[in-house]
C-alpha cells in the first residue's frame, strides 16, 4: 500500500506510491525529445486500456456518460471514469501507523537526549482515491479538436466526481489535473484526466490559504477579487474576458505562458458552480488551449484546478481557478535550490501575442 511520508525539515507531505513503483533502472531521461502526437494515429488501438471495446483491460468503471441502454464496462460511452490502476492512494490503505511515542528516545555518551528515526519520520497511511476521468473514446481526439458538447460533458463529469468523492470523511483535500503529453508526465496517449483525495492538506495550498486568510482579515475582501479588479483595471495581461470568467498570465507568473482561468463573481469551490458556468468553463479551456496549438506549436501541458480543502469550501477568503502550463521550460539549478522561479518571457508580452490566437 501506499504510504505518506512527511519531510521533517519542512513540513511537506510526499507520497511513496508503492502501487505505482519503478526500479531505478526503469527512469528514463523524460525531456529526451519524446512528444506524443494526436496526428497520424488511428481512432482505435487495440492495447489502449481507454478505447471502447477494451473496457476489460481497466477495472470496472466508477461512472459514464453512456448511450441509453448500454452497461457499465462495455461501450457506447463517451466520458468514463475508472480507478487508476496504479494509485498513488487508495482507499485499501489503512495500516496504522504514525508518530511514536515521546518516550520513544535514546541518549548518545554525552547524555543529550534525541529522538528515534521513528519518532522524527512522521508517516500515515496511504488513504485516498485516484480515479481516472478517460475524455473521449476516440484515440486519437484532443482537447483542441473535441466538439463543444464533449468538453461540457467532461467538465461535468469533474464536478460530479467531486461532488461525490468529498463525501467521504477521510478526505480532507480534492486535486483534479491533466497531464497532456509525455513532458508533461502521461504514459499513455489516449487523452484522460485524473482526480485524487488526499487525508491530508498540502503544505502549499496551506501558505495559499494562510495569505487569503490575513487579507481578508486586514482588508475585509478576498484576495483574489481584488486581483482580478487589478487584471481588468491594467488589462494587460488578459487574454479573454466573458460574462462569466476572465483568461489572463498572471502579474508573477511562475512560468512562461502560464494561464489562469478564474470566474469573475466570488465563488471558493468549482464544484459549487451551477451547470452552465460549468460548461462555459468547459469551452474556454478547449479555445485556451487550441490557442496554445497554434501560438506554442502545439506544446505538452498541465491544467490544474486549484480549489480550497473540503471544510473551507463556503469560506469568503478563497476563490477557485484553473492553471493552464505549457511545458516549454524546466527548472534549473536556481530554481530546485530555492524554490523562486526564473521566467524568461514578460506576462505583458506573452498576453498580448495569446491574443492574436483567441480571436475568432
Amino acid at each position: 500500500m501506499s504510504e505518506l511520508r512527511q519531510d521533517p525539515t519542512t513540513r511537506e507531505w510526499v507520497i511513496i506510491a508503492t502501487e505505482r513503483r519503478r526500479r531505478p533502472h526503469e527512469f528514463e531521461n523524460v525531456n529526451s525529445g519524446k512528444k506524443g502526437s494526436y496526428e497520424n494515429i488511428p481512432e482505435y488501438s487495440e492495447d489502449c486500456p481507454f478505447c471502447p471495446g477494451n473496457e476489460y483491460l481497466s477495472p470496472n468503471e466508477i461512472k459514464s456518460f453512456r448511450r441509453y441502454g448500454t452497461f457499465p464496462n462495455s461501450t457506447g460511452w463517451w466520458v468514463r471514469v475508472v480507478p487508476n490502476k496504479f494509485p498513488a492512494l487508495s482507499a485499501a490503505s489503512g495500516i496504522a501507523q504514525g508518530v511514536s511515542a515521546v518516550k520513544n528516545v535514546a541518549m548518545d555518551f554525552t547524555g543529550y537526549f534525541f529522538p528515534r528515526a521513528t519518532e522524527i519520520f512522521r508517516t500515515k497511511p496511504g488513504v485516498g482515491a485516484h480515479e481516472v476521468v478517460v475524455d473521449t473514446s476516440k484515440h486519437n481526439e484532443s482537447i483542441p479538436s473535441f466538439s463543444d458538447k464533449q468538453i461540457q460533458e467532461l467538465f461535468l463529469m469533474y464536478k460530479d466526481r467531486y461532488l461525490d468523492l468529498r463525501n467521504d470523511p477521510r478526505f480532507k483535500y480534492i486535486i483534479i489535473f491533466k497531464n497532456s503529453g509525455v513532458n508533461a508526465g502521461t504514459s499513455i496517449i489516449h487523452s484522460h484526466s485524473q482526480i485524487i483525495a488526499t487525508p491530508v492538506i498540502p503544505l502549499t495550498l496551506r501558505n495559499n490559504i494562510q495569505q487569503a486568510r490575513y487579507y481578508f482579515d486586514e482588508v475585509g475582501r478576498c484576495i483574489f477579487c481584488d486581483m482580478i479588479q487589478a487584471e481588468i483595471v491594467d488589462g494587460r495581461r488578459i487574454i479573454l474576458q466573458t460574462t462569466d470568467f476572465i483568461v489572463f498570465h498572471p502579474f508573477a507568473s511562475m512560468n512562461p505562458f502560464e494561464t489562469w482561468i478564474m470566474p469573475l463573481s466570488h465563488e471558493p469551490c468549482f464544484a459549487n458552480e451551477d451547470t452552465n458556468k460549468i460548461k462555459a468553463l468547459g469551452v474556454i479551456v478547449k479555445k485556451v488551449i487550441s490557442g496554445m496549438k497554434g501560438a506554442l506549436n502545439d506544446p505538452d501541458y498541465n491544467f490544474v484546478f486549484n480549489n480550497p480543502p473540503i471544510a473551507d469550501e463556503k469560506e469568503e477568503y478563497y476563490h477557485w481557478s484553473l492553471r493552464i502550463i505549457p511545458r516549454i521550460s524546466m527548472k534549473a539549478g536556481f530554481e530546485i535550490g530555492t524554490g523562486m522561479s526564473i521566467n524568461t518571457a514578460v506576462p505583458e508580452e506573452t498576453a498580448e501575442f495569446m491574443r492574436g490566437f483567441l480571436k475568432e
